[in-house]
């Protein structure tokens, strides 16, 4: 990962945290420009911008890692903006915060019941692996 930008613009009151730019987050991430153009483009991040020059701050960098982690473990871009709504609900009314905690509860749940799926193929495959291995091992094959 690049340094930080330190530079800031005249207008520094305006821009106080927002230390990483485009570059900077492509790199430390591994992503493309492109990448976080698009979660930009969904709302998702929402960077301040200098002329031509994207800055984040260090929410966007968190709000990014949450990004990254939802699409690792299988979530929509739709599932991701909802949780990242939820994310963004810390000076929210109860109802919000309880919506919120539904939606990651039922996130919670989706994941353990795909858990179980995979973990049910997994055992079928190493069965049947298991079988084809010992026909070979026995010869049974064309050869």
């Amino acid at each position: 990962m690049s340094t930080p930008t330190r530079e800031k613009p005249n207008d520094t009151h305006n821009l106080a945290g927002y230390v990483y730019t485009i570059g900077d987050l492509a790199d430390f991430f591994g992503l493309t420009h492109r990448a976080l153009r698009f979660y930009e483009d969904k709302g998702m991040l929402k960077p301040k911008r200098v002329g031509q020059k994207r800055l984040y701050s260090k929410k966007d960098r968190t709000k990014l890692r949450l990004i990254l982690n939802g699409k690792q473990i299988g979530m929509t871009i739709r599932e991701i903006q909802d949780f990242l709504e939820s994310y963004e609900l810390r000076d929210g009314n109860e109802r919000q915060m309880r919506e919120a905690l539904n939606k990651i509860r039922s996130q919670r749940l989706l994941l353990k019941q795909r858990r179980e799926s995979i973990e049910m193929s997994l055992a079928e495959l190493e069965r049947v692996e298991q079988i084809i291995a010992g026909m070979v091992d026995a010869g049974l094959t064309d050869d």
